[in-house]
């Protein structure tokens, strides 16, 4: 194989099979649930309601997910041994986001031509609030990944206090000394930067189409947001080798390094697990600790319930909010897909330690551990809204159950179960 045609094999995806069968699984359900909006969707105007609450979750989403999704890079080395150029490496980074661009197009898609009686009705309006949302989307997704992009080059300028010194000086001022590391405040800072910033942009999209009383008038920061997002990104082709691999790195030294996310949090208990029976609880144990070290699910499933309430405070239909709790409490499961992946789950270590079975119930333990704030959440809810009452909260509490011990069964069948197939 010659150099030219082992890149356009990492170039054409070198994705383990269980990431692809996940990634198809979760792109079916949320292809379902924009059938199921569009389906329910009384006009235009409604589709577009649905369509910005959408971007609400998307600009969260793409916040935070695009280092994990794509740093440090598994094949990383292989692309250091080939040395592609600065534009191969930057056709290499996008392709590679590619599909999440492209599901979240096709979901916008269905909710806004998705209409079963009347397919042609208003259609010059449905297709106005598809490019509108679709742009704004695409200039978010675009803009975190320049700024997680170049992420390497400036956290380093901030460790060696060329950048931010005005800032912590400041916080050492008034008491505040901080506890991670200096280079890790611009990994912060972009979330906020971009979360709150697209989240501003769909606002103003709001205000503009009110303001001037025309769908075409919301499309305007979308249109504008995504010309700057095409620009700085090609801005920073010439040099993205450069960005990549420095980035790479940064990333790969933080994630290694747990403490550097979280300096001075106390890490889960063994004994604080006294609801996990005592032959799955040391396994339901480490999967949460090792699930804590990398991903803030008590804070994402919190900012979730946020959104939630402010779902039923907007007064949105059922359709809404089904689509949205089902959303919530799939993606919870679904943060499992690390556990199953080689580097936290070796296959012949999870299989001398329990059997498949087993990793059933140990990885619905640790799907259902976040159930009480769920029924918690609905339950303050009921107590200023009678569209919930004592079935709703039970119903979906019965919803999270059944769907923890899905996704139990899938990621399990995905890994320990290829036991046999694989050294058999």
């Amino acid at each position: 194989m010659t150099t030219k045609d082992a890149f356009t094999f990492l170039l054409k995806g070198q994705t383990e099979r269980t990431a692809r069968l996940t990634f198809w699984v979760t792109a079916a359900v949320c292809v379902y649930l924009g059938l199921y909006l569009g389906l329910h969707a009384e006009s235009s105007g409604e589709r577009m309601v649905y369509l910005r609450y959408l971007n609400f979750l998307i600009c969260g989403f793409f916040a935070f997910i695009i280092p994990h999704l794509r740093f440090p890079d598994r094949s990383r080395f292989m692309l250091q041994t080939l040395n592609p150029s600065s534009a191969g490496l930057f056709r290499y980074y996008l392709r590679s986001l590619f599909p999440v661009f492209a599901l979240f197009t096709v979901v916008f898609a269905c909710i806004s031509f998705t209409d079963w009686p009347n397919p042609a009705y208003a259609l010059a309006d449905k297709l106005i609030i598809f490019v509108s949302a679709t742009f704004l989307m695409s200039a978010i997704g675009l803009l975190a990944a320049v700024r997680y992009a170049r992420i390497g080059a400036i956290s380093q300028e901030w460790q060696e206090g060329e950048r931010g010194a005005s800032f912590l000086n400041t916080l050492q001022a008034v008491g505040q000394a901080p506890s991670m590391p200096t280079g890790s405040f611009p990994s912060l800072f972009s979330t906020m930067y971009i979360g709150a910033g697209g989240m501003m942009m769909v606002v103003a999209g709001a205000w503009l189409g009110g303001v001037f009383g025309s769908v075409y008038a919301e499309a305007v920061p979308g249109v504008l947001l995504l010309a700057i997002a095409i620009a700085k990104l090609y801005g920073i082709k010439p040099v993205f080798d450069r960005f990549f691999y420095h980035t790479n790195a940064f990333y790969n030294e933080l994630f290694l390094n747990p403490k550097a996310v979280e300096e001075g949090r106390e890490p889960l208990r063994f004994d604080a697990l006294y609801w996990v029976p005592g032959r799955w609880k040391a396994a339901a144990w480490f999967s949460m600790l090792q699930l804590d070290r990398k991903l803030p699910a008590g804070r994402l499933l919190v900012v979730g319930h946020l959104l939630l309430w402010s779902l039923f405070y907007t007064g949105v239909n059922d359709a809404v909010i089904s689509g949205f709790l089902v959303l919530l409490i799939g993606g919870k499961c679904m943060l499992g897909y690390r556990l199953v992946t080689p580097a936290f789950a070796p296959l012949l270590f999870q299989y001398r330690l329990h059997g498949p079975a087993d990793w059933i119930a140990v990885r619905f333990f640790t799907n259902i551990r976040w159930v009480p704030l769920l029924a918690i959440s609905l339950f303050v809810v009921s107590l200023v809204s009678q569209r919930v009452d004592a079935s709703f909260i039970g119903y979906w509490v019965a919803a999270d159950l059944l769907i923890s011990l899905a996704a139990a069964v899938l990621l399990t069948t995905l890994h320990e179960f290829r036991f046999r197939k694989v050294y058999q």
